[in-house]
This record gives structure tokens, sequence and C-alpha cells, in this order.
């Protein structure tokens, strides 16, 4: 009895010596280097290292390394049940969160002119993020939040002031790494060139390459695409939604008692960023026609006739089968927004 006593004491004060488990989270993100955006990542790291006296911490990896969020996605499957995976997770745009998990319907949400301002995509992503996650969810994943990282622009060679002469040029879309993306831009009447990320630039820069795309101005100034794309029609389009998306196996790893903190951290970055982004959407703009570029601006005419004609695309879009734009859920969304504009007035 006295040598069980020993040995059980023993165990115990073994236990309490040993180190807590520590996990590290490998997270391929597309935030481009020393943007706002990779600076506000990198704080939450910074701040799940805090909460959990560093037991638990991430390690962000550029995703164009990876293979893009193609790539990033292909790693995140493990390659046979219980072999943990070369990436835990990732911030994804809403192109990786749609090929990730289709029946979110995330696309939906970047519909051309079906917002106005941050706060009426609030509105939306408070009454639908659940039914949003699930389908996340459902492919073995787990959510841990959604944001907002720009509005999406029109970046051309030549001014287009006009629908019909924006149609007419040959735009790169992210029909490469998301064909459903640009089946949707050419049923619209666009022109369009799948061109993989890493040749979009050569692609620019070729005289019978792409003559336009349509990004976020934090991605246009790092990636200097508007040196060889000068003209930026000023008219933002969509927001480009993000999540921050890690599988079950990665999720379960990290100790119960520090999810809620973490999670509100997660909340917390967000509601940081999405402020910070308000303002730099508009710094980049200036700092990219301080350096060259030219902001084509509408009169409100040629602003009704883009809202006309791209709302009645997005119509078409929604009422076509095998469409990215889910007909119920932008019926929905619509719906609600009339009632909010509505009771705002």
């Amino acid at each position: 009895m006295k040598r069980f006593v020993c040995l059980l004491a023993a165990g115990i004060i073994a236990a309490a010596v040993l180190p807590a488990q520590r996990v590290t989270l490998k997270i391929a993100s597309v935030a481009p280097s020393r943007s706002p955006w990779d600076i506000e990542q990198k704080k939450l790291a910074e701040e799940w290292a805090r909460i959990t006296d560093g037991r638990v911490t991430i390690t962000f990896y550029d995703a164009n390394a990876q293979g893009g969020e193609s790539g990033v996605i292909r790693k995140m499957r493990t390659v046979r049940p219980g072999q943990r995976s070369p990436i835990d997770g990732a911030v994804f745009t809403s192109l990786g969160i749609y090929e990730l998990a289709p029946d979110s319907n995330v696309m939906t949400l970047c519909v051309p002119f079906l917002f106005r301002d941050q706060d009426e995509l609030d509105l939306i992503l408070d009454e639908f993020s659940d039914t949003m996650k699930q389908p996340i969810i459902d492919k073995g994943y787990e959510l841990l939040g959604w944001f907002n990282v720009g509005w999406a622009y029109f970046f051309t060679k030549e001014q287009a002031v006009t629908p019909a002469e924006l149609k007419s040029m040959k735009l790169s879309v992210g029909g490469f790494t998301s064909p459903e993306l640009g089946a949707a831009f050419k049923a619209c009447g666009f022109t369009t060139e799948d061109v993989p990320n890493e040749k979009i630039m050569q692609s620019i820069r070729s005289a019978n390459g792409i003559e336009g795309l349509y990004t976020i101005p934090m991605y246009a100034y790092a990636a200097r695409y508007y040196e060889s794309l000068p003209y930026m029609l000023d008219l933002p389009i969509c927001p480009v939604m993000s999540a921050f998306v890690v599988s079950k196996s990665a999720w379960e790893s990290v100790p119960d008692e520090f999810k809620p903190e973490l999670l509100a951290a997660v909340r917390a970055a967000e509601s940081k960023f999405i402020a910070v982004q308000q303002e730099s959407d508009s710094e980049y703009l200036g700092l990219m026609e301080t350096e060259g570029a030219v902001r084509v601006q509408l009169t409100p005419d040629q602003l009704q006739l883009w809202e006309d004609t791209l709302g009645a695309d997005a119509d078409r879009l929604a009422d076509s089968r095998n469409s990215i734009i889910d007909a119920d859920f932008y019926q929905e969304i619509t719906e609600i927004l009339e009632r909010h504009r509505a009771g705002a007035q």
C-alpha cells in the first residue's frame, strides 16, 4: 500500500511539473504582406498567445506560396483518416469560401450594388451568419469569423465609363480559381480570360493580355497592378468577404477553457479591421492616384446606368440554373434591405 501511495504521489507531482500541451495552428492567409489586414491578423496571433499563456499559437503562411486558395483547400483536406493535414486552416476570400463550401452562398453577398454600405452588410451577416456557416461545418471545418476586407473596384488599361465599354475589354475576374465566377461574368456579357494569380501581371503587360481586372484597392496597391492598369473606376461594386476557417480536428486540439475568449478576440479583431478597412480603401485609392493612376469619376446619369445594368445582370443570374447566386437567398436579402431602407427614411 505504501508503495502504491508513493507511486500515486509521484504521478501527481510529475503531472504538475510537466509543461502544458502546446498547440500551433498553421494558417494560410491571402492577406498581402505588411498590409493593414496582415498587421491585424498578426495582432490576433499575439492576442491568442497572451490569452493562453503561449499554449495556443498561430503561424501564418502566404496562401499564394501554397498554390493559392485552391491549393490551400487541397492541403487542408486530410490525406487519410487520422492524419493531420499540412495546413490547419486559412483566411479565405469569398472565392475560397465558395470553393470550400458552395452551399454557404457567400457569393450572393457579392452581387453588384446589393449593399450600399457596411451597416447593410452587417445587418445581413447578423441575420444569416449561422445559416451560412453550417455548410462549412458540414464539410468538417469551424468558421471562427466573417469580415469584409474591402470593396471591389475595376482597374483598366483604358478609361471605361459605361458598362458597354468595360464589357468590351478582356478582364481577369478570378475564373481560373473559380470557373463559376468566370461563367457568371460571361453570362452577363463580359469578356473574360482565366489567368492564374501568379501570371496576372505578366498577362497585363502582354500586348494581347488582359486589359483589366476587379479587386480591392489593398490588392491593387500591394501588387502594383495600377501601374499597368492606371484607370480606376471610382465605383465600389461589392464587398469582398473573408472568413477565418480551421479544420474541426485542429479546433478540437485547442483547450476548451480558452475557446470563448479566443473567439471574443476574433470578433474584436473583426470590428477593428472593418474600421481600418473603411479608411484604407480610400487611402489606397488616394495613394495610387498620387502615384499617377487616374480616378474615373462618373456623372449621376452614368452611375444610374451602371446600377441599372449590373442590377439587371444580377437578376438574370439569380434566375438561371447553376449560378453562383442563390435565388432564394438573394430574394431574402433584398427584401430585408428594402424594409431597412424604408424604415431609415
